[in-house]
């Protein structure tokens, strides 16, 4: 079994959250010289800068948490690509052909409806907070542009964890 993939990115969104952070203590602690003309918020009040730190903040939970579903659907998909329930090329073109046929259409499973239910040794409570994550990943890739609200309140921290977890009562990774 392979290490966690998702760690990675939550390695850096914990290195640009602390980095907001940082810039936040700046502006409120109004530290001479740190912000200089290149900056962004050079110029600005600091009520400015702390809107314009927390939107950044808001945007990149919502991307940090698209980029983990997408890296676990990705997981998933290439773990069952692998399954020996699919039986080795046979040199016969017809079975060739269908089996080719079979890794095609993984593809093309819905997520939430087919990928994550062919796990049963996945508790259900975490295949249904599983789910949920990809609605919202599916809400950050689709829906909030239309000004629809979020349908749940989701930090990046708990679908890291929630993903992991789903990943190894799965047997896809090794805790």
């Amino acid at each position: 079994m392979a290490g966690n993939p998702l760690d990675e990115v939550m390695e850096w969104f914990q290195t640009a959250r602390d980095a907001i952070r940082v810039t936040e203590r700046i502006v409120t602690q109004k530290i001479p010289r740190a912000i200089i003309r290149k900056h962004r918020f050079h110029g600005q009040s600091e009520a400015a800068c702390c809107e314009l730190l927390t939107s950044s903040l808001d945007k990149l939970t919502h991307h940090v948490i698209l980029g983990l579903t997408a890296i676990f659907e990705r997981t998933l998909r290439d773990h069952l690509r692998k399954s020996p329930v699919l039986m080795a090329p046979t040199g016969d073109p017809h079975l060739d052909g269908v089996r080719s046929e079979i890794l095609k259409d993984i593809e093309f499973w819905n997520l939430s409806a087919r990928v994550v239910e062919l796990f049963p040794s996945v508790d259900g409570n975490v295949r249904g907070l599983v789910r949920q994550i990809i609605e919202y990943r599916n809400w950050v890739a689709h829906g909030h542009s239309l000004g629809t609200s979020a349908p749940l309140k989701l930090e990046a921290i708990d679908a890291h964890r929630n993903l992991t977890t789903f990943l190894v009562q799965a047997g896809v990774i090794s805790p």
